[in-house]
């Protein structure tokens, strides 16, 4: 485990945030689907492994009360740097305390050794009736089975993979019941697109998109992901 968290917190990754106005598009998507603060109703946020703060960023905007906690030092950094309340670390963090309405996993538990342990450890920081939303990649969705090993998520830094089944067992022996679930929508420039899909071709049949056209932004949603939001499960 102490190997694993080593390597994220020693993680330096360049390339993040070139993509930092794509990722801002799909964590607003993700906030608009849940509760909305209000004068009379805020609400405390927290981002479990917030990378740069991102998500952070875009729920400050919107009105929530946020804050992120992330394991990578230069991330971390990144986030300070730019005013957002990321804080160096995993849970449970001792700068972190009260409890939240909404708390965010996204992309991040099919990175640690103990998935369980840390949707139970985030469990602990939710108010009564507030939520938990975990992103993750569902590996019985359509395309990962057309796909096989050549699918995506099957990746070096992914350990664990869930599908909606073990999700929801994950969330039960952590005392979560399942509320919602859903297909995130990610944002990504053509070229990148083109890129990606291309390289499952032969070298002579790649190419690029002019940079006019290749930085266009475009949704895209192939179903092979996860939203689920859960809650306490009432001791009544």
């Amino acid at each position: 485990m102490m190997d694993v968290l080593q390597f994220y917190e020693d993680m330096d990754d360049p390339g993040y945030e070139e993509t930092r106005e794509q990722r801002a598009l799909q964590e607003r998507a993700l906030l608009k689907c849940l509760p909305q603060p209000t004068a009379s109703k805020p609400l405390r946020l927290l981002d479990v492994g917030a990378g740069s703060g991102i998500l952070v960023e875009e729920a400050l905007e919107m009105g929530f009360d946020a804050i992120g906690v992330e394991p990578s030092q230069s991330l971390q950094e990144t986030a300070n740097d730019l005013g957002i309340p990321v804080l160096k670390g995993v849970l449970p963090h001792p700068e972190i305390s009260g409890k939240f309405d909404l708390i965010t996993i996204v992309d991040v538990i099919e990175h640690v050794p103990d998935p369980v342990g840390l949707i139970a450890t985030a469990a602990e920081l939710l108010s009564e009736n507030g939520t938990l939303i975990v992103v993750t990649p569902d590996r019985l969705s359509l395309v990962a089975r057309l796909m096989g090993r050549r699918w995506w998520h099957y990746r070096v830094a992914h350990i664990g993979y869930f599908d909606p089944k073990t999700l929801n067992f994950a969330l039960e022996r952590a005392n979560l019941r399942q509320t919602e679930f859903r297909r995130p929508t990610w944002y990504f420039p053509i070229n990148y697109l083109v890129e990606r899909t291309l390289s499952y071709f032969p070298k002579w049949m790649r190419f690029k998109f002019p940079d006019f056209i290749g930085q266009l932004v475009v949704p895209l949603n192939l179903r092979d992901s996860m939203i689920v939001g859960a809650q306490k499960i009432s001791k009544d």
